[in-house]
């Protein structure tokens, strides 16, 4: 069942087993999955069905580190989540990410690459990305359809991967029906939940507090709380959960909003690729996103370049993903950069609902820049349009690069308020000196790699500016309620449950205490379904066992709860 809270009686109070707050891709693949399992869940979704610039806003929030979209300009407020605004690439991290590294500060995860591997599958399949195999081999024949060609890469630093795309599956309208339909699932959007509730002390979860924008209040009393709202807003919700404990929930070390993380992306040297028609279809980055824009079935994966585990090792490097990019090279000029606010402009009254007269006044102050770099814009309009017809040999190597995780880089409360009352974030992110070395290192050994396996070599020895490039994001947030056994260096513990806290867990990205160099979709996923195992063990197995559910179709929205039974202590 989903509801509309906009249309309940103020005041409505619900009793469930498992309260999951954010319908995301972590909050979906969870409720999906526990409603299966017979527990009685509720999933509360702050936005509605699509882009709505009064519910965005409450995404709003001030910039105070790099550069960076605004806060509600990177997040998609409505069913889906951020799957809303995804490209679809996914990936498992690697082994080597889970692992505590002496080269990458505060590394190292409290669980294994084998306590995940059960899950990708089934990741896989709610993504529409099927194929459980990640390997050369396996892909190989897909290769060879495809009339393309593996770079040959000489000396054995650099590997080729697959990533594997997704169409990309927005989950707020793919599994629409699967939630109206799911038993013990009630699905609520618009109702925005403004802190989680506490036992006296603060010491356990007892549910959540919501409100819609008119002003209408819910409350859900329930046996486990999950918070699945994004690598931002789960810190946020923390921190506004100050009522008992001044600091927030979990923050009792100053933990909560720390090692903010996003994967900087950067647009160094421009190559020239004499033979590169063969490599376009598996590493043009610009080529996958015009075939999936079109339903192209050739937009199935994606090869990129990264350091083997062994040179990782070797040379000191985090991970990374380096590809080309098909564009002019005026991709390094103002024009390319005011091109690209514009289509930020653009593309967010499509994504967000944004009213035409935002986007007319980001229009209007991005002409200034188009105007003075008229005909360098007009070469980059050109190649764009005509990129996948050219003959191209020239690109851009692009690449995503692991951050090292850095506690001064974070999200916390700022003064200005919503339209609820709440306090904005405000978003301080930070890059350390190593992730700038890391940058400059890896642009010079993947040109080299290249130039030694005669694939490519600059095309403009002075292109790059390696010393300081401009950085962007990938919208990718995480690591702000980071996972660590000991409760002073990660806010959750290794089953994602908050530390300090009882029967209040976390999902998502945000949990992730590195992040590896690829999309965190599919292991956020995986990671939800998951916890979905540990939530059913604590009904089954700890201190509770579960009587069996209402007949279909005799449950109510507000009845109680599935009654809990103390077991015995022979039990």
């Amino acid at each position: 069942m989903i509801i509309d809270a906009k249309h309940i009686e103020d005041g409505l109070r619900l009793e469930a087993d498992v309260c999951i707050v954010g319908g995301g891709a972590a909050g979906i693949a969870l409720a999906l999955e526990l409603s299966r399992r017979s527990l009685k869940t509720v999933l509360l979704e702050g936005g509605g069905f699509k882009p709505d610039p009064s519910s965005q806003s409450l995404y709003g929030g001030e910039n105070v580190g790099l550069v960076h979209e605004a806060p509600e300009d990177s997040r998609s407020r409505f069913l889906g989540g951020s799957t809303n605004c995804w490209g679809g690439w996914c990936r498992p991290l690697d082994e080597l990410d889970f692992e505590t590294r002496d080269w990458v500060p505060n590394s190292g995860w409290p669980i294994r690459k084998r306590d995940l591997a059960p899950y990708y599958a089934r990741a896989g399949a709610l993504l529409e990305t099927p194929e459980p195999d990640y390997s050369l081999a396996h892909w190989a024949p897909e290769i060879e359809r495809l009339g393309a060609a593996l770079m040959p890469l000489a000396g054995g630093d650099f590997v080729n991967v697959v990533d594997q795309l997704s169409p990309p599956t927005r989950m707020g309208r793919v599994f629409r029906e699967r939630l109206r339909a799911a038993p013990n699932l009630k699905t609520f959007i618009n109702a925005n939940v403004t802190h989680v509730a506490t036992d006296g002390f603060g010491c356990a979860a007892q549910g959540v507090e919501a409100m819609t924008l008119e002003g209408k209040r819910l409350s859900v009393d329930a046996q486990v709380t999950v918070l699945a709202a994004g690598g931002v807003e789960n810190a946020r919700l923390l921190l506004l959960s100050n009522q008992i404990r001044p600091t927030g929930l979990g923050n009792g070390r100053d933990l909560v909003g720390r090692y903010y993380m996003d994967h900087p992306r950067v647009q160094l040297t421009r190559v020239r690729a004499p033979d590169a028609a063969r490599f376009r279809p598996l590493y043009d980055a610009l080529l996958h996103r015009i075939h999936r824009g079109r339903g192209d079935a050739r937009a199935r994966l994606e090869i990129h370049l990264a350091p083997s585990a062994d040179a990782q090792r070797r040379l000191a490097l985090p991970n990374s993903r380096t590809y080309l990019v098909g564009e002019d090279a005026s991709d390094l000029t103002k024009s390319f950069f005011a091109l690209k606010r514009l289509r930020r402009a653009l593309n967010g009254r499509r994504r967000f609902g944004y009213p035409l007269s935002r986007m007319v006044k980001d229009v209007m102050r991005e002409i200034p820049a188009l105007v003075a770099h008229a005909p360098r814009t007009a070469a980059a309009i050109g190649d764009a349009l005509l990129s996948p017809y050219l003959d191209k040999t020239e690109f851009l190597l692009e690449s995503v690069i692991e951050p090292v995780p850095n506690p001064d880089s974070r999200v916390t409360l700022s003064e200005r308020r919503d339209r609820l009352g709440l306090n904005q974030v405000r978003i301080d992110w930070r890059v350390t000196e190593q992730d700038r070395d890391h940058i400059r290192r890896l642009d010079r050994l993947v040109v080299d790699v290249l130039r030694a396996s005669g694939v490519a070599a600059p095309a403009d020895e002075h292109a790059a500016n390696v010393e300081s490039p401009e950085l962007v994001g990938c919208w990718h947030h995480m690591g702000t309620t980071r996972m660590h056994d000991d409760p002073n260096r990660g806010v959750v513990d290794a089953d994602c449950r908050v530390h300090d806290v009882e029967r209040l867990y976390i999902a998502g990205s945000s949990v992730f205490p590195t992040v590896g160099s690829d999309s965190p979709t599919i292991n956020l996923v995986a990671l939800a379904l998951r916890l979905a195992d540990r939530i059913t063990r604590d009904f089954e197995g700890a201190r509770y066992e579960l009587q069996a559910p209402a007949p279909s179709g005799q449950a109510d929205v507000q009845a109680p709860a599935m009654a809990f039974v103390a077991r015995s202590a022979t039990g």
